[in-house]
């Protein structure tokens, strides 16, 4: 199915996918990838290269996400019988070492990440993707009642912007949450299935372009869905827009000296 959406798109596109039957991360672009810089991390959960710009010699360090699914933290917070905080986050570093977390730490060991980071000044660095978990800059004391009373910390970004200097694109750019929340999910869930689509799902922001680079500066980041209405579950057949998220798109500048 990929390789029918890619000839659509037309020659012009250039892309890489994880090695997998039924690939889940694909990096497309216009502008060249290097595929000799391909880096996965063990879980398949991201995937790195060098993309080299078009008519220029800049080249840009693009790693693409899809963090694990399973035990999805919003949910918990939303159930009454939890009651701690460490309920909650124990599904993002479960005890199989599957979790988000988990990722996280697989791509902060991953040698060509790490050389990326580090040469980001001369390199620019974009990590994107799907975290499948809130950001550590959105659950916070003023925005608590929006989600069930609780103030979270979420660890998977705390732990990679906190590691590496990577900064969140979209809150750089709409930086109060209760503003300019940035949902990305759900587009067609908005009542689930489960309960005979009787309890609402809670919206969140969960996919996320970082960047680090003094060459990038974002001047416009937000969500998008097309320009038709979005029908939801049962009815989703009919929509023109694809997914279940929302896209996110972040407009830079490249800083020249």
């Amino acid at each position: 199915m990929f390789q029918e959406f890619l000839k659509k798109l037309g020659s012009e596109w250039d892309s890489i996918t994880t090695p997998k039957a039924y690939p889940d991360i694909a990096i497309l672009t216009q502008h060249t990838i290097n595929a000799t810089t391909l880096a996965i991390t063990p879980c398949n959960k991201s995937v790195g290269v060098n993309i080299h710009l078009k008519n220029s010699t800049e080249i840009i360090s693009f790693w693409g996400m899809h963090l694990d699914h399973h035990s999805y933290g919003p949910y918990a917070a939303q159930n009454r019988l939890v009651t701690k905080v460490e309920q909650i986050l124990s599904g993002e570093s479960p005890s199989n070492k599957t979790g988000r977390v988990d990722n996280i730490n697989e791509l902060l060991e991953i040698k060509e990440f790490k050389e990326a980071i580090k040469q980001s000044d001369k390199i620019p660095v974009i990590v994107a993707g799907d975290f499948n978990t809130p950001s550590h800059l959105d659950w916070i004391n003023k925005n608590k009642d929006a989600h069930a009373g609780w103030i979270i910390q979420w660890p998977a970004t705390y732990l990679l912007e906190t590691k590496t200097g990577l900064i969140d694109s979209f809150r750089e750019i709409h930086p109060n949450p209760i503003e300019t929340p940035g949902s990305t999910w759900t587009t067609i869930n908005r009542y689930g299935p489960d309960w005979d689509f009787a309890i609402p799902n809670p919206f969140d922001r969960i996919d996320f372009i970082l960047y680090k680079s003094p060459k990038l500066k974002p001047f416009n980041s937000f969500v998008y869905f097309g320009n038709e209405t979005i029908q939801q579950v049962p009815n989703q057949q009919t929509n023109d827009y694809p997914s279940d998220h929302f896209a996110v798109v972040t407009d830079f500048s490249w800083m020249t000296k």
